[in-house]
């Protein structure tokens, strides 16, 4: 072991990959419970939105651990956005305003590239390419999704919500075997 390397027990290393890979999982199902309050007129859509708003604290909880404040505020910042255009989006859908709904549209896909360069940024083993591929993906599930509600094509819904938590266990992979890799190889901690 090398001077000054910090050693985590092995139970600490699997808890902390289980969790980097739930939160994906943790943002899909607190825009789904957002979004049966907002479409469905159940439960409080301003208590849900709250809870959506803690998901970027928890994502930078992890990152600041390896990439240091700055990137991770970044990182908070633009996670926080993200959640406020989808929000805006599904706003948009329910009062049926086309132009913003486009305009909102670039914005949300405009961000989820800025967030995949940072992560590219932030760890050289995450690649920008997948990230945009895979938030894209994520992004298009979501609009998908609230669509469904909007026109109560429930069935529908329901495939797309698999879909979805099947995407998030394959973000949720991908995020923590880059935080992994850069962990074995950065035993210092973060770039600051």
């Amino acid at each position: 072991m090398l001077k000054n390397q910090v050693q985590y027990p092995i139970s600490a290393q699997m808890n902390f990959i289980f969790r980097a890979r739930m939160l994906w999982r943790d943002l899909a199902t607190w825009l789904r419970a957002y979004k049966v309050s907002l479409y469905g007129g159940v439960g409080n859509s301003e208590s849900l939105s709250q809870r959506l708003y803690q998901i970027p604290l928890e994502y930078g909880n992890m990152l600041r651990v390896f990439v240091g404040d700055e990137a991770t505020e970044k990182y908070i910042n633009l996670l926080s956005q993200y959640i406020i255009l989808l929000q805006s989006l599904f706003i948009a859908q329910i009062n049926n305003d086309v132009n913003l709904i486009d305009d909102l549209t670039k914005q949300i896909y405009r961000n989820t590239k800025e967030r995949a360069a940072l992560f590219a940024q932030m760890n050289p083993y995450w690649s920008q390419s997948e990230w945009i591929t895979l938030m894209n993906a994520f992004t298009q599930m979501q609009i998908e999704e609230a669509t469904t509600f909007l026109t109560q094509d429930y069935d529908r819904n329901i495939e797309i919500f698999d879909r979805i938590l099947s995407l998030t266990t394959i973000m949720g992979d991908y995020f923590s075997e880059g935080l992994t890799f850069f962990f074995m190889l950065n035993p210092y901690g973060s770039q600051n």
